[in-house]
């Protein structure tokens, strides 16, 4: 299962497979533990991961990343 996380350092928007305990943010270096950051986005289609991660990035930038907008 692929998830979308925020990091919790500087905020980057990336795509995860959450079968592995941690991931390191490409931007700032900081070590991620999975267990504690919270998935916008969870997906089984890995296709489907690019544009997830598009709509969070716009969520991050407009604030409201965990409030689905209607």
């Amino acid at each position: 299962m692929f998830g979308v996380i925020c990091c919790p350092k500087c905020r980057f928007v990336t795509g995860v497979d959450l079968q592995f305990k941690t991931k390191k943010c490409i931007k700032c270096n900081y070590q991620i533990n999975l267990k504690k950051v919270r998935v916008m986005f969870k997906t089984e289609d890995n296709s489907e991961l690019g544009d997830l991660i598009i709509d969070a990035k716009k969520r991050v930038e407009n604030g409201n990343i965990f409030i689905d907008s209607y």
